[in-house]
């Protein structure tokens, strides 16, 4: 399954997330802070279908997902070369660059479970989500939603002391 990942950058609303016609289908909105973040994904009739919480510690962040009746841990630290994003809950890891958002989600055999890259097309200037599996469809939008604000700045922002 085919999706489109569009920064909104609104207020509350991040992300727009639009099916392979164009047509919006989820939508990411939340709260970002110096500390972490709260974000829901949302489907087409408004129901909460994906959590998301996250927790500036050091200099990483720590992530808590639940979607889909699916639960993973995420850390996602920018300054590591050999492993920036490691996962926890599920036997996925992270393969590719994150700083370019071009990266796969694959499992211990290495079948890939998700990828994501820059996308130009009829949905604009956007990032596209491919997903394998339907039954992992919210996860991995929560996971690609965070990935994609960590490395916005959006929820990586760092806390300053003093000043």
């Amino acid at each position: 399954m085919q999706f489109y990942l569009k920064t909104v950058g609104g207020t509350h609303c991040l992300f727009t997330i639009l099916n392979f016609d164009g047509h919006p289908v989820f939508e990411v909105t939340g709260k970002i802070t110096p500390f972490g973040c709260r974000m829901l994904l949302f489907d087409e009739e408004h129901g909460a279908v994906g959590r998301i919480s996250g927790v500036r510690i050091s200099n990483s962040i720590r992530y808590s997902v639940a979607a889909g009746g699916q639960r993973v841990r995420v850390t996602v630290n920018n300054s590591s070369l050999r492993r920036p994003v490691r996962m926890m809950g599920k036997r996925w890891r992270f393969r590719g660059s994150l700083p370019m958002r071009s990266f796969d989600i694959v499992n211990d055999v290495s079948q890939v479970i998700m990828t994501h890259g820059k996308c130009w097309g009829m949905a604009g200037d956007c990032y596209a989500v491919e997903i394998a599996d339907p039954e992992n469809v919210p996860l991995c939008l929560c996971i690609a939603a965070l990935l994609d604000c960590t490395v916005s700045g959006g929820c990586a922002a760092p806390v300053l002391a003093g000043g």
